[in-house]
């Protein structure tokens, strides 16, 4: 049995997925499994995963989206750690080595992430070969809680856990794929501590996005941010709590990007609707009336440019 599961969830990524399955396969630590869940592509996903390896695995299966899929490679393979990679985020080669490190150097520990590089796909072949020393971020370590319900600093390319954990918690929710490991994260630090090295390992893959495209007419982020307070409080587990002010903030800007982007370039009613109760309600209702009037600008006035 392998000591590490890598979990890689796939859907029409030919492009992609050979150069980030060679990745979690040239890692310094070898003792590992890569289990790729094909997740009904119509392209040659499946085939290009496949790599002449035996510590790679391909399953395919009908189009189930990324959270059940995850839960699917996870049930495959009892191993002592599990690990996230998606289909076109890249690993240096020594992530694994030292956030196992990490973890064996505190058993009180049970999640390990790491800083990550936002990348483009422009060639990086020196960022594979940079040494890493696996230095802890102290301030991102321990009972993370407080930190995570205001921003999620946890890729999930950059995540290694205790199976264990993942045995007593379950698996990620199903609902919203925009934020079902968002959600597990929070859920795990109100039960777990975790550890954060404090150097890049991931290559974050950014693709272009079409300025036409649709925006999400509910503001999923706010709304699962609420239901994480409702659920665990504003102090999880007891004595690590959640400042208020900082709350407020990012709640804040969370409803004033959502009713920005529908008046800029969307439901105009539903951007001015959701402006309409953040000035009513507070605070900061000198900040929601410039960003509103930026907002009726941009969808007026034409740019050049």
């Amino acid at each position: 049995m392998p000591r590490v599961n890598i979990v890689v969830p796939a859907y029409n990524a030919e492009a992609f997925i050979a150069e980030t399955v060679r990745s979690a396969l040239a890692q310094t630590f070898t003792d590992l499994q890569v289990t790729v869940i094909d997740d009904g592509s119509s392209d040659a996903t499946a085939a290009r995963a496949a790599q002449d390896d035996p510590r790679v695995r391909v399953i395919s299966q009908e189009n189930r989206g990324m959270s059940r899929s995850r839960n699917r490679g996870m049930a495959e393979v009892d191993s002592e750690f599990v690990a996230l990679l998606d289909a076109d985020d890249l690993w240096h080669p020594e992530k694994l080595r030292l956030q196992l490190q990490a973890l064996q150097s505190r058993p009180d520990h049970d999640f390990c992430y790491t800083a990550f590089d936002v990348w483009h796909g422009e060639p990086r072949p020196a960022y594979f070969s940079e040494p890493r020393d696996g230095r802890v971020d102290e301030s991102l370590s321990g009972w993370i809680y407080p930190r995570l319900i205001l921003d999620n600093h946890a890729l999930p390319s950059s995540v290694v856990w205790r199976r264990s954990a993942w045995d007593r918690m379950g698996g990620f929710l199903t609902d919203d794929q925009k934020t079902d490991d968002w959600e597990y994260l929070v859920r795990a630090s109100t039960q777990h501590r975790f550890i954060r090295l404090a150097e890049s390992f991931v290559l974050y893959r950014q693709h272009p996005v079409s300025l036409s495209r649709r925006i999400a007419p509910v503001n999923s982020t706010e709304l699962m941010r609420a239901d994480l307070i409702r659920r665990f409080g504003m102090s999880a587990p007891p004595g690590h709590d959640v400042d208020p002010q900082a709350l407020r903030r990012f709640q804040h800007r969370g409803w004033c990007n959502f009713a920005d982007s529908h008046v800029a370039k969307g439901d105009l009613g539903l951007g001015l609707k959701t402006f309409a109760h953040l000035l009513a309600t507070g605070p900061y209702r000198g900040a929601t009336l410039t960003k509103m009037g930026k907002s009726l600008v941009r969808r007026w006035v034409p740019r050049h440019d």
